[in-house]
């Protein structure tokens, strides 16, 4: 079996909300007026609701209230808001996926978290629509939720030969089924007929200097991933019912460069990424301000 062929086989378990996928195709249609992608989201009561409050959240930070989607629309974009509603329905739909194995908050945490660094790091790198980012930093793993969903005796095996903050988890996939969580994700990014350089970020961003044309994506992916796996190990591994869920991530403190995750990471990762450690530690601090809220927005807390 191959990552495409995983995705193949379950692709109907996965396959994204009929709003969502109308929402795609209008962002890539050339001829898609605002209004017309705010009729789409607005029929969706759900998704209207979890966007207004992202929109309305630190994430943005703007000063007056937004009460529409077409006020939305006009303040952050078509693309940016196709990247929130494609957020906001991996949540929902990986909920539901049967047999899975995965404690799902500490994954949509870490998920959550990397996502905002992401999107600052994008920031500090020039990039254009961050949003794309922060939605690469919480897919990034779902190709886990898939694995240990479907392949369970196989997950079992992955799981006795790496820890939980493992920061390369791929390494043990590869010697148990022949393919990595990145890959699987990658391949179910290209079924949603998602943008290149959102599933090339994604397939890649365990070895981003591979991503070819889109290494800096995969790049700011990569260190934004192993920030957080740095955040999550200074949290602890106490059971999250006898301790605040949110310690550590609301208020993270700077990144050890010579900690493991980080201090691994070639002098090349950080030039492709176009970033210094400067910029990664004020981009892991804004995302401790904006962490909390947004993680209860988007799992519904």
């Amino acid at each position: 079996m191959q990552a495409r062929d995983l995705v193949a086989d379950n692709i109907d378990l996965v396959s994204l909300p009929e709003v969502c996928a109308r929402v795609q195709e209008l962002a890539d249609d050339p001829d898609c007026t605002l209004d017309d992608f705010a009729a789409v989201v607005t029929h969706d009561p759900s998704l209207t609701a979890r966007l207004l409050k992202l929109v309305n959240s630190a994430f943005y930070g703007f000063p007056s209230r937004v009460e529409t989607v077409s006020r939305a629309v006009n303040l952050v974009g078509i693309l940016a808001l196709r990247n929130l509603a494609l957020a906001t329905a991996a949540v929902e739909l990986f909920a539901n996926l049967p047999g899975q194995r995965l404690a799902l908050f500490p994954f949509w945490r870490h998920s959550v978290f990397c996502g905002l660094v992401a999107r600052n790091l994008a920031d500090a790198a020039h990039v254009l629509h961050g949003e794309r980012l922060f939605v690469g930093g919480l897919l990034h793993d779902v190709g886990r939720l898939l694995i240990y969903s479907r392949l369970p005796e196989q997950a079992a095996h992955i799981q006795a030969g790496s820890s939980p903050d493992d920061c390369m988890p791929d390494v043990a996939e590869r010697r148990v089924l022949g393919f990595d969580h990145a890959e699987v994700g990658g391949e179910l990014l290209l079924a949603w007929k998602l943008p290149r350089a959102l599933r090339e970020s994604v397939r890649h961003h365990h070895h981003p200097l591979a991503a070819g044309e889109h290494e800096l994506e995969a790049s700011l992916l990569h260190l934004a991933n192993a920030a957080t796996h740095q955040v999550e190990a200074r949290a602890g591994s106490a059971d999250p019912l006898l301790r605040d869920p949110f310690a550590g991530f609301v208020d993270p403190p700077p990144p050890d460069f010579d900690a493991p995750c980080l201090a691994g990471i070639a002098p090349a990762v950080w030039a492709a990424a176009r970033i210094g450690p400067d910029d990664l530690a004020e981009a892991v601090a804004r995302a401790g301000e904006a962490f909390e809220e947004t993680l209860r927005i988007l799992y519904d807390l």
